[in-house]
């Protein structure tokens, strides 16, 4: 599971709601709406997230949390976390 996913799933518990509940809720087909939040499809309605704000009444600050889980999830980078899991290799040179 990724950071967005994450949150989600727990404000999803902390309301007692599934996935597919929340979709229908705030008016999208649940087929679509978990390809959204596994990350499948990126391009998500300008309204997304306030629609989901309201329906888990969720406050500014939660919200905000969970759009900067979408935006910036470590699970979307592509470079090593940390230094000590780089393999560094020496470089290879060309003689002449």
């Amino acid at each position: 599971m990724n950071e967005f996913q994450l949150t989600l799933m727990n404000y999803l518990a902390r309301q007692g709601m599934s996935l597919s509940e929340l979709a229908k809720r705030i008016g999208y087909d649940p087929l679509l709406f978990e390809k959204i939040v596994l990350g499948k499809n990126r391009q998500i309605p300008v309204n997304f997230f306030i629609r989901v704000a309201d329906v888990l009444n969720l406050t500014i600050r939660e919200k905000d949390a969970l759009e900067r889980a979408w935006a910036f999830g470590t699970d979307r980078w592509n470079w090593a976390q940390s230094y000590e899991s780089l393999k560094r290799t020496p470089a290879k040179r060309k003689a002449g």
